[in-house]
């Protein structure tokens, strides 16, 4: 019966074991994919902010353009 109990156990143990190490595993896949991600974030804020920046300074040029045409026609 003892040396069944100790059987039960080491199997137990094992299990833990292999389980431990799958869940290793799956945590870094996890932090792998979440740097992935975080990087494809950082690319897209960068893009984000540089179309925002050219977005804004051709506002800044029609209402520049406009401005003048304005200057223009009160002449």
């Amino acid at each position: 019966m003892n040396n069944e109990l100790l059987h039960h156990l080491e199997q137990r143990i094992n299990e833990a074991v292999d389980e431990i190490s799958s869940l290793r595993t799956r945590i870094s896949e996890l932090e792998m994919q979440n740097y992935e991600l975080s990087e494809e974030k950082n690319d897209m804020q960068t893009s984000l902010n540089q179309t925002k920046e050219q977005q804004s300074n051709w506002e800044s040029s029609l209402s520049q353009m406009l401005n003048r045409l304005n200057e223009m026609d009160n002449k």
